[in-house]
C-alpha cells in the first residue's frame, strides 16, 4: 500500500499560521475524544454492584458483563485500526466515537442484563476502532511534529480518564438522582462535542487505492523470546486492572461491608489513579528498573489486598490497591517500552495489536475467573486463588527481567 501523511503545511506566512492553527485545534480534538471514550469504558465498575441488586445476577455473570468488552475490541483492533491506513483516520475516528455514543444511551437506558452486554460490546468496538488510530492521528497533527509530545499526551489521556471515571461515576451514583443513568447522560453529553469535532478535522492521510492487504497480527520470530517477557508481564498487570475494576466495589460492599458506592468508585480510582500518575511521573526511568521494580509492588501489593479482606480493614485494602496500582504502572510503562525497543516501523503495528490482545486476555481472564470460581470455592477463596496466579506470572516476569540481558538496550 503507498501511503503519504499530509503535513497540512501552507506556502506563506498567513497560510503556515492558519495551517499551525488547525493542527492545534485538531489535535486536542482527537485527545479530547480519545479521553472520552476511555472514561466512558471505566464508568460502569462501581456500578456493578447496583445493577446486581437491581436485577439479581451471579458474580459470574457480573464478570462476563465486564470481559464481554473484549469481544469487541478484537475484531476492531484488527480490521477498524488497519483500516484507518486505507480509508484514512477520520472516518474510524468517527465510527469509533459514533459507537461510544450508542455503548453510553443503551447503558442509559438498559433494562436488563442483555442491555448491559450490548452496551459493554459497543465500547469494546469503540475502544478497538479509537485507541490505535487516535494515537497515530496525534502523532500526525502535532503541531511541532514532536513524537514524544504526542506520545505523553494520548498517555495521559487514556489513564487520568481511567482513573477519573470510576471515581465520578460512585459519586453520582452514591449523591445523586438517577444512578444508573445520570452518568451515562453526562457522558453522552460530553462526546457529543468529541463527535461535532472529529468532522471537522482535517485528514492526515491519504491512500493510492482503496485497497490494502488483509490485517495481521504477529509477532516475527526473532524478537518472540523479548515479546513473551513483555506479555507475561503484561498480562499479569492487566490481570490485576480486570481483578480490581470488576470486582473491587463488590469485594468491598460484600467482604468488607462497605455499601457506599463513592467508596465503589474510590476502589477502582485508587488503583487506576495511582498507576496513570506512575506512568507520567517514571516515564524516564530505565526500562529494567520499571518492570524489576514494577512487578516487585505489584505482588506485595496484591498481598496485602487479600490479607485485608478476612481482616474486614478497608484502610489495609486501599493501601494494598495503592501499591499494587504503583506496581501495575510500572509494569505497563516497561512492558511498552520493552516492545517498542524491539520492533522496527514496519512491524509496530501488528507486534503492537497483538500486545494490546494480551492486555484484554489478562483482563478478562482474571475477572472471570474470580466470578465464575466464586461459585466452585467462595468469593474469597476464588479472590486469593486467582491472585496467586497473578503473583507467580508476575514473579517469573521480574526473575527474567532481572537476569536476562534483553534488557540492557535501552527504547
Amino acid at each position: 500500500m503507498e501511503q503519504d501523511v499530509v503535513h497540512l503545511q501552507g506556502g506563506g506566512s498567513k497560510e503556515d499560521r492558519q495551517a499551525r492553527s488547525t493542527r492545534r485545534r485538531a489535535f486536542w480534538v482527537v485527545a479530547y475524544a480519545l479521553s472520552m471514550t476511555i472514561m466512558g469504558n471505566n464508568i460502569p465498575a462501581p456500578l456493578y454492584p447496583v445493577y446486581q441488586g437491581l436485577w439479581h445476577f451471579s458474580t459470574g455473570m457480573l464478570t462476563v458483563i465486564f470481559a464481554v468488552v473484549a469481544v469487541g475490541v478484537f475484531p476492531a483492533l484488527l480490521f477498524l485500526g488497519p483500516l484507518s491506513d486505507v480509508r484514512g483516520r477520520r472516518p474510524v475516528l468517527l465510527l469509533g466515537v459514533a459507537l461510544a455514543l450508542a455503548g453510553a444511551v443503551v447503558f442509559m437506558l438498559a433494562q436488563g442484563v442483555a442491555w448491559l452486554i450490548v452496551a459493554r460490546l459497543l465500547q469494546g468496538l469503540a475502544f478497538g476502532a479509537l485507541s490505535g488510530t487516535a494515537t497515530a492521528t496525534l502523532t500526525e497533527l502535532e503541531p511541532q511534529g514532536s513524537v514524544q509530545r504526542a506520545a505523553l499526551v494520548a498517555t495521559v489521556a487514556i489513564v487520568s480518564s481511567q482513573a477519573i471515571a470510576p471515581l465520578l461515576s460512585g459519586t453520582l451514583a452514591q449523591y445523586a438522582p438517577l444512578p444508573t443513568m445520570l452518568v451515562y447522560l453526562v457522558l453522552a453529553v460530553l462526546l457529543v462535542p468529541a463527535l461535532l469535532g472529529i468532522w471537522t478535522i482535517p485528514e492526515t492521510v491519504k491512500t493510492a487505492g482503496a485497497s490494502s492487504s488483509a490485517p495481521r497480527l504477529g509477532v516475527p520470530r526473532a524478537i518472540r523470546r523479548p515479546f513473551t517477557l513483555a506479555s507475561v508481564a503484561v498480562f499479569s498487570a492487566f490481570g490485576t486492572v480486570g481483578l480490581i475494576s470488576a470486582l473491587g466495589p463488590s469485594l468491598a460492599s460484600t467482604l468488607l461491608h462497605v455499601q457506599n458506592r463513592a467508596v465503589g468508585g474510590l476502589v477502582v480510582f485508587a488503583l487506576l489513579g495511582t498507576s496513570a500518575l506512575t506512568q507520567i511521573l517514571c516515564r524516564t526511568w530505565p526500562l529494567r528498573r520499571n518492570l524489576v521494580v514494577g512487578l516487585i509492588a505489584m505482588i506485595v501489593g496484591l498481598i496485602v489486598f487479600v490479607g485485608a479482606l478476612p481482616l474486614e480493614t478497608l484502610t489495609v485494602f486501599l493501601f494494598g490497591i495503592v501499591l499494587t496500582g504503583f506496581g501495575q504502572g510500572l509494569t505497563y510503562l516497561g512492558s511498552q517500552e520493552l516492545v517498542s525497543s524491539i520492533v522496527t516501523a514496519q512491524q509496530r503495528g501488528e507486534v503492537f495489536s497483538v500486545f494490546n490482545l494480551v492486555v484484554y486476555l489478562g483482563a478478562s481472564a482474571a475477572a472471570l475467573g474470580v466470578g465464575f470460581g466464586a461459585g466452585l470455592l467462595g468469593f474469597y477463596q476464588a479472590t486469593v486463588t486467582v491472585v496467586s496466579v497473578i503473583c507467580v506470572l508476575a514473579l517469573i516476569a521480574g526473575i527474567v527481567s532481572a537476569w536476562t540481558p534483553l534488557l540492557t538496550r535501552q527504547p
